[in-house]
């Protein structure tokens, strides 16, 4: 990638950007619980295709908060899942990371149709999908995932994190869902 990937929210008051030359993998993930996050955000018609995420794995350094930040939310599909951060303001997924920063780690997450990293080198969970897509990709983009966050721990980039305080805690506290609120939205 060499130009920077410019994101926003739906209504526009938040505004985000992956730097230009991020090192990462493009994804498409068709897990329940992607589907899921995005179908309780409501947001289903402009960030699911064929019931996939498409996703952007990079590390925290990458990623970068230019407005809006005090609309950064953060919910749990349950007490023990992935961080799924949005903008409050308007239910717009943004990223997921692990809940701990000690993995440096950012899945950001892109709107459906999203070309700027080129065609997704890895298709995963396809069992899930809507539609008969073939599962590819997933050693590559799971090797590359810990060599890039090995790459920012031994360079102390992994201290460069934008949803997380430095002592490690969530810049929000998250909002887990109900049992109810997460079954409601699943595919």
């Amino acid at each position: 990638m060499s130009d920077t990937c410019k994101l926003s929210c739906t209504c526009g008051q938040m505004q985000w950007h992956i730097k230009a030359g991020a090192d990462g993998r493009h994804l498409i993930c068709y897990c329940p619980d992607c589907q899921t996050g995005t179908r309780h955000l409501g947001k289903q018609d402009s960030y699911l295709t064929d019931g996939g995420t498409q996703i952007f794995q990079t590390t925290p350094d990458n990623f970068v908060i230019d407005q809006g930040a005090e609309h950064l939310g953060l919910m749990r599909l349950g007490p023990k899942g992935l961080f799924r951060w949005y903008a409050t303001c308007c239910d717009t997924p943004i990223a997921n990371t692990l809940p701990s920063p000690t993995l440096p780690f950012v899945g950001a997450v892109l709107p459906a149709g999203t070309d700027h990293f080129g065609r997704a080198t890895c298709h995963a969970n396809t069992d899930s999908a809507t539609k008969k897509i073939r599962q590819r990709g997933v050693p590559g983009a799971v090797y590359s995932l810990f060599w890039r966050a090995a790459k920012a721990l031994i360079s102390g980039k992994d201290k460069l994190r934008p949803f997380f305080n430095p002592d490690k805690t969530p810049v929000v506290a998250p909002k887990v869902l109900t049992l109810e609120e997460r079954n409601s939205a699943r595919p």
